[in-house]
């Protein structure tokens, strides 16, 4: 991959959406319609309420969708038409419909976990997702070099074999692939602090930039780029439905802020999020 202009950083791509053409309300309107259909094809009852819980969060509020379509954005900086692209722990497969309406039918687009390939097949129809359920603690089922591109968006933290899970991503990915990471916790993120003293759900595992760059490094990739992530909260996790519906309503606030403050060192140390891009080296 060349041309992306990386030193520290990526370009920032919630500014650079627009000038990409990139339509993030025609996406939003495409993840709702499936969404719809998904309803249809799986009703909610019939999933635990945990996995309500995660889709009503991800899909269900303007906020949030905001919110997934911007990770979205700082994902597919790494991709380009006709690469073969691996979305590590899909679930849905929401990123990759994105993919697919962004780059059209050049792209080879895999997906894997642990579901049942059916349970989300709206969504794995529309971007043709070519999905593995995955059946150990971290090896994949993909030949060595078969990806130009692996993204994961809130996955690493999850994974029962962290460091196994890393040194598979490198296996599979070519020479000079990317590993695009979003949304890995920040150990100095004051909303996963918060979240704690309330007694809400938080992350099990945390991170900083330093111990994220090392297992990345101790996996064999080098990192070429880190940033931090969303200092307002955009999703309320623990808190009543109305309390998070009127929240949303001020989504156009709370953007702006994160994205001003995401810019300010040192008050973006304690952002929700880290993000990284990597990749496995060239062969010498």
């Amino acid at each position: 991959m060349t041309g992306l202009g990386w030193k520290t950083k990526p370009r920032r791509a919630a500014s650079g959406a627009q000038g990409l053409g990139i339509d993030h309300h025609a996406e939003a309107e495409l993840i709702r319609r499936l969404w719809a259909e998904q309803r249809a094809h799986v009703p909610l009852e019939t999933l635990d309420s945990e996995e309500q819980g995660y889709l009503d969060a991800h899909l269900a509020m303007p906020l949030t969708m905001r919110r997934r379509l911007a990770m979205i954005d700082w994902l597919a900086q790494g991709i380009r038409p006709g690469d073969r692209v691996l979305e590590w722990g899909c679930r849905h497969g929401v990123d990759s419909c994105v993919y697919r309406r962004r780059f059209g039918p050049s792209l080879e687009l895999y997906g894997c976990d642990y579901i049942e390939g059916d349970t989300y097949r709206p969504f794995h129809d529309y971007s043709r997702l070519q999905y593995v359920k995955v059946t150990h603690s971290s090896r994949l089922e993909y030949p060595d070099g078969f990806f130009d591109v692996v993204t994961g968006n809130g996955v690493w933290e999850h994974v029962l074999d962290e460091t196994n899970s890393l040194l598979e991503l490198h296996r599979v990915l070519r020479p000079g692939g990317l590993f695009m990471i979003a949304c890995l916790p920040n150990r100095y993120s004051y909303t996963e602090a918060l979240q704690r003293r309330l007694g809400h759900e938080a992350h099990d595992r945390l991170y900083t930039i330093h111990s994220a760059t090392e297992m990345l490094r101790t996996a064999g990739f080098e990192v070429l780029a880190t940033d931090r992530r969303l200092l307002v909260p955009t999703m309320l996790n623990g808190f009543g439905p109305g309390l998070r519906d009127l929240y949303s309503r001020l989504h156009g606030v709370v953007w702006t802020l994160n994205s001003v403050l995401e810019r300010i060192w040192p008050i973006n140390l304690i952002a929700s999020n880290l993000m990284f891009v990597a990749r496995r080296p060239l062969e010498a």
